[in-house]
């Protein structure tokens, strides 16, 4: 068993965070690439509150700490924000409170023909950390799911 691997924050503020994209494109391929998100705003603004919350209200972010999604790119001390109030799809990531911890895993259910719950595994996507098989026994609680991750590439 591992420790707890979520830190869960408030959003305090749910002003606008107004930035103005450049003017050019940011290609991430090679010729032809598609062209920047950015283009999408056709206000030459981007309300980054607004494109990473849906709903304020049910929206929190989180501090991971531990590296069992490392082979998904999620690591220790990347921050993601969940949302409550979502139905989990499969593959989804998701934070979960197990056995009185926070964790965050991958869901994978499995349906039976009729479409009923069959079983639930929280996956980790690290082999140096073990998943966690739900079944009735298990103190479990699927609190939200993750939407989004962040990695601070450079400290300033």
């Amino acid at each position: 068993m591992e420790d707890g691997n979520l830190e869960i924050f408030k959003l305090e503020n749910t002003e606008p965070l107004i930035l103005k994209p450049l003017n050019e494109s940011l290609k991430a391929g090679g010729y032809g690439s598609f062209p920047s998100a950015a283009l999408d705003f056709p206000d030459d603004s981007i309300d980054f509150l607004k494109l990473l919350v849906k709903d304020p209200i049910t929206t929190f972010p989180g501090r991971i700490s531990g590296d069992s999604l490392k082979d998904i790119g999620v690591l220790d001390g990347d921050w993601c924000l969940i949302q409550k109030g979502i139905e989990a799809e499969p593959n989804d990531i998701v934070a979960a409170i197990i056995e009185n911890q926070f964790f965050i895993k991958r869901f994978k259910p499995k349906y039976d023909e009729n479409n009923q719950l069959q079983e639930l595994k929280l996956k980790s996507e690290n082999p140096d950390f073990s998943h966690f098989e739900i079944n009735d026994e298990t103190e479990f609680f699927l609190w939200g799911v993750v939407t989004w991750t962040f990695r601070n590439w450079r400290k300033l």
